[in-house]
């Protein structure tokens, strides 16, 4: 018997699902005002920039692994954690910021990964057609895309409401159930496919982003904004500009033309056969790969008009290139990355490094929050659902920069530094702090500790009476006794 057959569910989601007793009599409001023909059809699908950006968002973000931790006891821990939320934020601060993010991290949360667990083996495999990665980046892209990324939690039949698969819901077709008495209240959800499914509230995570649209009626400002509503304008110019483009590339003709040379005041009038005939010497005799290097004879001089591109062709590209600029900046992406002409490696690297610290991170530390709202508690109250940045290529610069910081900790034990850097602890002697022996005092640095030659040296001398036994101080104390 398997885990889907002891709690008796069905697998995915079932379209014959009951409807909540909650949702009867209350009207769904269409909430998400760009479709499918909006922004999947006419963005994702119909716009290559907008494909290039937001598939390039997705795949980066789900490469980032993420794993269940167990959270430490006490007062310090939850201080920590508290902090790490804050600082893990905000790495693009300033230097120093990736630095106390991952000091906080050790102290909120065990290193070691809960691996065995359900919560665990569900974050690994949320359903059975997509692993993490790929769970990951349909949600991801969904939000980049959307301005919102939706997960169902399939429970089952559960009475303790763990849920044993997730799927990610086309923010498209969702719909939602507001609650009348509350402006920001959501009883539940529909997915508008076949004969509509409703779902109810706890089974859904909507991770979303701000919406300044605020409307009492349509409650527009309970779904995210998506960023194609704020670019309409640069959206409708882009695909202007490229269907232009593919019709100009389609239609665009002969690129020249061979006109007869005026010789003195005479101009040879080739008929419509003579001209066939030139026409077909040309492309059979001089164009071509291989007449490469071929040298051809024409009977009479001729001159040559080169259509190439006209002022209006020309504006074209302009406007091409400068929306991919645009659609840069909409999303959150350095245009760096994109740009050929201007980039170079230092560039690029120094680009992706801002795209992970300003728009991958941010991103992610909401998610973070919010499966750990919605999903932990159903598995526990010590567990801790966190993306893993240290596996980040491009934060390695901050981890050379901590590691010279550490370097020169010597207050730190070797096991704190050891923390510090992802290792585990040691113990043993890694438990103390050392300092170099080396160190000397600064007044005694200029002093002359040269020893002079010849028999005046006092320390020779002591040293020779003692082994003499001539030392004032012993003959004194020679024979006498002590007081009692």
């Amino acid at each position: 018997m398997g885990l889907f057959d002891l709690f008796g569910k069905k697998k995915g989601l079932s379209p014959n699902t009951n409807v909540p007793p909650s949702f009867q009599g209350i009207n769904g409001a269409v909430l998400q005002t760009y479709n499918t023909e909006s922004y999947v059809k006419d963005g994702y699908l119909g716009n290559a920039d907008v494909y290039a950006i937001v598939s390039f968002l997705a795949r980066k973000s789900a490469s980032i692994p993420w794993y269940v931790y167990s959270l430490n006891s006490g007062e310090k821990a939850r201080t920590s954690l508290m902090r790490y939320k804050q600082l893990s934020r905000g790495i693009q601060a300033g230097q120093g910021a990736y630095e106390q993010a991952i000091m906080a991290r050790k102290n909120a949360y065990s290193e070691n990964i809960v691996m065995d667990g359900p919560l665990a083996k569900l974050l690994e495999r949320p359903n059975p057609t997509q692993a993490q990665d790929q769970f990951l980046e349909n949600l991801i892209g969904y939000h980049f895309l959307s301005g919102e990324g939706n997960i169902y939690g399939n429970t089952g039949l559960s009475s303790d409401g763990k849920v044993l698969e997730m799927f990610v819901l086309p923010t498209q077709f969702l719909d939602i159930y507001p609650d009348p008495n509350d402006l920001y209240g959501i009883l539940g959800y529909k997915l508008m496919v076949d004969q509509s499914i409703d779902i109810a509230k706890d089974r859904v995570c909507q991770w979303k982003t701000w919406n300044p649209d605020f409307n009492s009626s349509t409650r527009s400002h309970l779904r995210g904004l998506s960023p194609l509503r704020a670019a309409y304008k640069t959206l409708r110019m882009s695909n202007a500009a490229a269907d232009a483009s593919a019709m100009m590339a389609y239609n665009g003709g002969a690129k020249g033309a061979l006109t007869p040379k005026v010789v003195g005041s005479i101009s040879a009038q080739p008929s419509m056969e003579q001209a066939n005939l030139i026409k077909r010497k040309l492309n059979d005799d001089v164009n071509g790969v291989d007449n490469k290097g071929r040298i051809d004879v024409l009977q009479t001089p001729w001159d040559y008009l080169n259509f190439g591109l006209s002022s209006v062709d020309m504006e074209l590209v302009k406007t091409m290139q400068m929306s991919m600029h645009q659609w840069c900046r909409v999303f959150g992406l350095p245009a760096v990355l994109f740009d050929t002409d201007t980039s170079s490696y230092n560039n690029y690297q120094n680009a992706m490094r801002d795209l992970v610290t300003n728009t991958i991170v941010p991103k992610l530390c909401q998610l973070r929050d919010e499966l750990n709202a919605w999903l932990v508690p159903r598995y526990g109250e010590n567990l801790y659902i966190d993306f893993d940045i240290t596996a980040l290529p491009e934060m390695q610069q901050d981890m050379e920069r901590m590691t010279r910081s550490l370097r020169d900790a010597n207050w730190l034990t070797f096991d704190e530094k050891r923390v510090a850097m992802n290792y585990s602890e040691k113990e043993g002697p890694y438990e103390y702090s050392y300092v170099n022996g080396g160190l000397v005092r600064l007044d005694q640095v200029g002093m002359d500790l040269t020893v002079p030659d010849g028999g005046n040296n006092s320390m020779d001398n002591g040293r020779d009476d003692m082994v003499n036994g001539d030392d004032s101080s012993s003959q004194d104390g020679v024979g006498e006794e002590m007081p009692n």
